[in-house]
């Protein structure tokens, strides 16, 4: 049998192995990630936050209420306004912006600057403008911050302007009133890219150690523990079906471990078993050697039949493709097939001349005689098919079922050509064997009539091997 390049338990383990990479790398993964999305972000928020904080410190926001009565810049507002636009382009931001947020829901702008013009539909703002809270692109957090004082970081991603920061703390005035917010937004689209960067560079890391760890445990695996498991159990397989002697590669497993152990303990097992097999064969071969002499010794011109039959059906087997078990026992089969004539009367064996139609009905039963008397032996079962089936004619004139074809079981079609063949290469009371080219030309013509052709042929090729016909009833000396 051929053995597949992976058997069913390495397969299983190869996905075990892939799931754990798997889990492993996307824990390990995972990890990274959020680490270096901490990292980045703290750092980010921290950055965005002093920024505003270090603007805030330029402002004056007790001269905001005079602003908004006024909507007018002196002196000190375009000081200021110069310096926060010197932090947007010292700290490259996309913005600064101071404002306040006035019932009902309206922002009123001190300070905006956007260097690109990007951001907004002013560049820049005027000093003095109003803007709809409810318009929906208007930042919530902005009245929170005014209202609240709380401190806000947000990061909004994906955006036509892209991914940014952007901070809003509370402006207090000298008695601590929140007078304004101030925000401040900053691009993190250097910080998207390089979180992209890493998280390729973790798949590609993970994916190629996977695939490196995969390939040599997989390997070392197989080369320890699967392939000395499937030989054992190849080995083992192979002997249950007695298909030869114990294997030398079961001594080949050097590992010394419990799999080595194990490999020389089956080696020693097949080889005690093998040992009790072959003793119990040859008495088992023996036996019916002995039995089939006795079956010749009824007929004086059948000496030795039984055991050449035995041995041509063999022969025939072996060429036909048949493993050795079944080669074993169609020699048994062919030893014992007319172990049935012990129920026929000798005067009727042994007569010289023709027999009657009741003489020859007689010697018919000898194929059911010997069924009975086989039928017993449970342990080769097929023996008794052999004496039944050896008298069948391939196209269904035999006896005693008068079967045609494939209906004949093989082990009576591969001894109806041993069986014929031997009749025709004996000494009989009537005539001397026959020339070895009259038995082929017999044997040739009975193919597909009385012979199964495939058999007939393999006869055929065994009597064309036989240069010196030795294939025959040798004379006594």
């Amino acid at each position: 049998m051929k053995q597949k390049r992976f058997s069913t338990i390495t397969k299983k383990i190869i996905l075990y192995i892939v799931l754990a990479d798997i889990i492993l790398c996307s824990i390990v993964f995972a990890t990274s990630y959020f680490s270096f999305n901490r990292q980045f972000r703290e750092q980010y928020d921290s950055s965005i936050q002093e920024i505003c904080s270090a603007a805030r410190e330029f402002l004056n926001p007790d001269d905001f209420a005079n602003y908004r009565l006024t909507c007018e810049k002196d002196q000190a507002y375009e000081n200021v306004n110069k310096m926060l636009q010197n932090i947007v382009d010292r700290f490259d931001l996309n913005m600064i912006y101071v404002s306040a947020v006035d019932a009902p829901d309206y922002t009123h702008i001190f300070y905006f600057y956007d260097p690109t013009g990007k951001n907004f539909k002013y560049k820049p703002y005027p000093l003095g403008h109003e803007e709809d809270y409810r318009q929906k692109d208007y930042n919530a957090s902005t009245k929170r911050v005014f209202e609240e004082g709380a401190t806000i970081v947000r990061h909004t991603f994906k955006t036509r302007s892209g991914s940014h920061i952007t901070a809003q703390l509370p402006v207090y005035d000298s008695n601590g009133k929140i007078v304004a917010v101030i925000g401040a937004q900053k691009s993190i689209q250097q910080f998207v890219n390089a979180r992209r960067a890493f998280v390729r560079f973790v798949i590609i890391t993970a994916l190629i150690f996977a695939a490196g760890f995969v390939i040599l445990f997989t390997g070392y695996f197989d080369i320890r523990f699967i392939k000395p498991i499937l030989l054992i159990t190849n080995e083992t397989n192979r002997f249950a079906t007695y298909n030869g002697e114990p294997s030398e590669k079961l001594l080949s497993i050097k590992n010394r471990d419990e799999l080595g152990t194990l490999a020389n303990s089956v080696y020693q097992m097949e080889a005690a078993i093998s040992n009790s097999i072959d003793v119990l064969t040859r008495i088992t071969t023996e036996t019916a050697e002995a039995l089939a002499s006795a079956i010749d010794a009824k007929d004086k011109y059948t000496h030795g039949h039984s055991t050449r039959v035995a041995e041509y059906s063999k022969k025939i087997a072996r060429m036909a493709g048949k493993n050795e078990k079944e080669c074993r026992d169609i020699f048994l089969a062919a030893l014992l097939h007319d172990v049935g004539k012990i129920g026929v009367p000798n005067n009727i064996i042994n007569k010289q001349g023709k027999l009657t139609d009741k003489e020859y009905e007689v010697i018919q039963t000898h194929p059911v005689i010997g069924r009975q008397i086989l039928a017993n032996i449970t342990q080769t079962p097929h023996i008794s098919d052999g004496a039944f089936y050896h008298h069948e004619r391939y196209d269904g004139s035999g006896y005693p079922k008068g079967l045609t074809g494939n209906e004949i079981p093989d082990i009576g079609r591969i001894i109806a050509v041993a069986d014929a063949y031997d009749a025709m290469t004996s000494k009989r009371s009537y005539r001397d064997p026959l020339p070895q080219d009259v038995v082929r030309s017999e044997i040739e013509k009975g193919l597909g009539s009385q012979f199964d052709p495939e058999y007939g042929k393999i006869m055929l090729q065994l009597i064309d091997e036989d240069k010196d016909y030795k294939m025959c009833e040798k004379p006594e000396i």
